[in-house]
């Protein structure tokens, strides 16, 4: 329902009846992400995370945030965050990228440039620190909390 009303009020040209709607409780890094197929939107996908954390406040805004991409996709053909999405976003008051909602289990820091990259599973790089580099400065990374 609350879906339609935005769709209605900022009349954005999304029909919802041909979306489907889904609860990741896996999603720690996204709060929501868009599925299409052939530039047609097919699903929207919510992070109970952040709705358990953050509360309805935050599960409206990214109910925005991806009606503003099913709108794009439908009218502009285009699913980024580009100058469309943005100009939108302020429009629906919502975010462009959404805040850390789940603490990280592992930072990975360079100890260059000071960089964190936040981790949230056991990857290849949280477990060999040492084989890899940063992406922005090359300089040696460590884990930390």
């Amino acid at each position: 329902m609350y879906a339609r009303d935005i769709i209605a009020e900022f009349e954005l040209s999304v029909n919802i009846t041909g979306i489907d709607w889904e609860i990741s409780k896996r999603a720690k890094r996204r709060a929501g992400l868009i599925k299409y197929q052939d530039k047609t939107p097919t699903a929207i996908v919510l992070s109970w995370k952040l709705f358990e954390n953050e509360g309805w406040d935050a599960m409206g805004a990214t109910i925005r945030h991806e009606l503003i991409h099913a709108h794009l996709l439908n009218t502009n053909q285009d699913a980024s965050h580009g100058t469309d999405f943005k100009s939108l976003a302020e429009e629906l008051k919502t975010h462009v990228h959404c805040e850390r909602f789940v603490e990280p289990e592992w930072i990975i820091r360079c100890t260059d440039c000071g960089c964190e990259f936040p981790r949230y599973r056991r990857s290849k790089v949280v477990k060999n620190p040492e084989q890899y580099s940063c992406g922005d400065c090359g300089g040696a990374l460590t884990i930390g909390k």
